[in-house]
């Protein structure tokens, strides 16, 4: 595995002694920041400048071409450090500090791997959250085809305020009109900025802020790839500086989950298995035990319309029975999969379903019943219409 030392120190940064916080050295006591304690290197043109960690894990912006100024399809077989993409942008270090943790691991990706997403999750916890923190923000690259799940994790875990700014690209930096390096700035100048607290993670992409609780990937290929399932955007870009449209709040279905206690579970440092299931005509409840007999915890259902399962209700039944949890959201883009008035599983409202996998993930390793799932997820829209769950005793 290929980590950079910031990594493998990060690794045991979650438990910091009292000793390591504050040695003494020749009878006085000096007190370390986070960015000391965690060998984080900032580049600077000026120290007074806001603090930004760049959690670096690749993608498409780090990603070249040997094919050519046009090729945005098969590129891959070149590649830049996240200090390198920083090097690319004289304008960067008149509005920042930069520091560059590696989180690239050639046994996978935060796209593939749950447990090194997490790990890089409790390292961000402890850099921005802790008491020694020196930062002012974050922000992370990642290839777009799961920088949302990626987005929609750290919103439910990391809560101390500060930003956290997604950022990629949908062009190679071998193109002729490479993405990255605006998104990349636009994501720095975000992370720094005061009016971005309190507003948890954000994508910056096409001169675009957007949620990162409900940013899904929109379109395949084009560089406004990224919009909002719900609600819409928080603001724009303008002259590359934020402007954001709404003071600070947070989407009513957030539940702020606890790190430590998920780091804690028998499922760490991964997370539980939880599996998406499409419904369609003569959809097969066998998909479900099969899910379970793999060793699934969870499954998540795209269901037809505002989250109707076409078949399988048996086999539905007797999947709960053994103990696997079910959530069912809707394969439509756009609304809610509403509450049955009489539920034995979840819906997940206006949550997506490739979000709804993630809730489910962290609610099952924080010990949540099915019971406790259901009103996870259901409980504001349930008041919101008037139709309680009361769960049996």
């Amino acid at each position: 595995m290929r980590f950079s030392g910031i990594v493998i120190a990060a690794l045991g940064a979650v438990a910091v002694s009292a000793a390591l916080l504050a040695p003494h050295i020749q009878g006085r006591q000096y007190k370390t920041t986070a960015s000391q304690r965690l060998s984080l290197q900032w580049l600077r043109g000026n120290s007074s400048l806001p603090k930004v960690l760049v959690l670096y894990t690749g993608g498409t912006i780090a990603g070249g071409s040997i094919y050519g100024a046009l090729d945005d399809t098969q590129y891959g077989q070149l590649s830049l450090t996240g200090e390198q993409i920083i090097a690319r942008n004289p304008y960067l270090l008149n509005h920042t500090q930069l520091a560059v943790s590696n989180w690239t691991s050639s046994e996978g990706s935060t796209g593939t791997s749950d447990s090194l997403v997490m790990n890089m999750t409790r390292f961000a916890h402890d850099a921005l959250c802790s008491e020694d923190s020196d930062i002012d923000g974050a922000i992370y690259t990642h290839g777009t085809n799961s920088l949302e799940e990626t987005a929609f994790l750290l919103d439910l875990l990391v809560n101390c305020g500060k930003p956290i700014v997604g950022v990629g690209a949908m062009r190679p930096w071998t193109h002729l009109s490479f993405d990255g390096d605006a998104n990349f700035f636009d994501g720095a100048v975000l992370a720094a900025h005061p009016d971005a607290r309190n507003r948890g993670v954000m994508v910056a992409f096409n001169s675009r802020i957007i949620p990162g609780f409900w940013v899904t990937k929109q379109y395949s290929t084009n560089p406004d790839a990224f919009g909002a399932t719900a609600t819409g955007d928080l603001g724009a870009f303008i002259n590359n500086k934020p402007y954001f449209y709404n003071t600070p709040s947070q989407p009513n279905a957030k539940h702020q989950f606890s790190l430590s206690l998920i780091s804690n579970s028998s499922f760490s440092p991964s997370l539980p298995k939880v599996d998406i299931l499409y419904a369609a005509r003569q959809f097969s409840g066998k998909l479900v035990l099969d899910a379970y007999s793999d060793g699934a915890s969870g499954v998540v259902i795209a269901g037809t319309g505002n989250g109707g399962i076409p078949n399988g209700q048996e086999e539905i039944a007797l999947a709960l029975e053994k103990g696997l949890q079910i959530v069912v959201g809707t394969r439509s883009p756009f609304g809610p999969s509403t509450p049955s008035r009489v539920p034995t599983y979840a819906k997940s409202g206006f949550v997506h379903v490739v979000q709804a996998r993630i809730m489910l993930q962290l609610a099952i390793a924080s010990g949540y019943t099915m019971n406790d799932t259901i009103v996870l997820f259901e409980k504001g829209l349930r008041d919101a219409i008037g139709q309680p769950f009361v769960p049996a005793v």
